[in-house]
């Protein structure tokens, strides 16, 4: 095993994939393997099969790309949508593909594939080798998943384009994102029932969602923009961040970000570390807003167009993720809180998410 890392490690280096900043000397995680640091997801070239998830090692700082390709010598699949660790092992699903594909976190090795889907978006861990999977482009359900056996076993009716999931206690809920066409809704699915037992009206398409210091769950909403046939928006709805309390399981305060004309931008949402500060990407940055302040701030904490982020929930640093034009590697930038920006790698094709362990 520590051979082949070593190896991985030779080719990631070799494709010219450095720090911008000084960093420390590659070296390989020996007893742990890649149970442990951040995976990146890239969702690949559309219809070219070759997304691909990279891993960062958070004490060394070294990173490896196409990883699953280089450890089971075949490409993940067509547009990888997203990563979930799941006890000792790793899902990711692959959504033009249709497919799930389970990996043991330590080795990357496939463990095998889970089918049966059509469109899937997001998994969620539950233990016991228990998890949801959102699927759908217009009607949607929640695939409940066996991961001893690789199966799904039971199917449950949600909202249109259901996207990101989110757990507080026995509470499951689910961004209705309207997928290919509308949805205003996040369904309450009861964990040990497997049902929909409470639907929230929210603002137009929520499509993420995060958890703050209190508990309370906060939801991007994107809006909605309708065009006519020749493609010309004729009407558009603002993008909102909302709070939902998960005691009453209602919208208890809503907040207008968008500005008409972003087309869907803000579509990625993330807490700091400590749950008190909310970050969330509009057209002209990413944004950073104080959980308990009541207030969207004015200006952005970076600057940019970016395509994913996420919070490294030991130090508290923001990553954030470049696309570029989605047909080379795309870039993963590190900044402090204060926004500064510490360096810069490549990763793979356009890379929408990061997730650690």
């Amino acid at each position: 095993m520590k051979r082949n890392l070593f190896q991985l490690i030779l080719i990631s280096l070799a494709g010219s994939l450095f720090f911008t900043s000084c960093m420390k000397t590659p070296t390989p995680p020996e007893d742990t393997g890649f149970l442990h640091g951040a995976y990146i997801v890239n969702e690949g070239a559309y219809n070219h099969n070759n997304g691909s998830v990279s891993y960062l090692d958070l004490d060394s700082s070294y990173i490896i790309n196409n990883l699953f390709l280089g450890v089971n010598g075949r490409p993940l699949g067509d547009v990888v949508q997203s990563f979930t660790v799941a006890g000792d092992k790793g899902l990711i699903v692959v959504n033009h593909s249709a497919k799930v594909e389970v990996i043991d976190l330590k080795t990357f090795v496939s463990l095998g594939t889970i089918t049966g889907c059509d469109y899937p978006r997001y998994a969620l861990y539950l233990g016991n080798d228990k998890a949801y999977l959102t699927n759908g482009a217009f009607a949607g359900k929640v695939y409940v998943l066996d991961l001893q056996n690789l199966t799904i076993t039971d199917s449950i009716t949600v909202g249109n384009g259901p996207e990101t999931m989110l757990r507080t206690e026995d509470f499951v809920y689910v961004a209705n994102s309207g997928g290919w066409s509308v949805d205003s809704t996040v369904s309450v699915i009861d964990v040990t029932k497997n049902e929909v037992v409470k639907t929230i009206p929210t603002g137009d398409n929520p499509v993420a969602m995060t958890l703050d210091h209190n508990g309370n769950i906060w939801v991007l909403c994107k809006g909605k923009v309708v065009y006519d046939q020749n493609w010309n928006v004729v009407a558009e709805t603002d993008s909102k961040l909302e709070r939902i309390s998960p005691s009453s399981q209602a919208v208890e305060e809503s907040y207008v970000i968008g500005q008409k004309g972003d087309y869907f931008s803000p579509v990625r949402l993330t807490a700091d570390n400590t749950g008190e500060v909310i970050y969330f990407i509009e057209h002209d940055g990413i944004y950073a807003m104080d959980a308990g302040a009541g207030e969207i701030p004015a200006t952005p904490l970076v600057t940019g167009s970016f395509y994913g982020l996420g919070t490294d929930p030991l130090h508290g640093l923001l990553y954030a993720l470049e696309a570029g034009d989605f047909t080379g590697p795309g870039l993963l930038k590190r900044y402090q809180p204060d926004g500064s920006l510490m360096d810069t790698v490549s990763v793979g094709i356009a890379p929408n998410g990061i997730v650690f362990n």
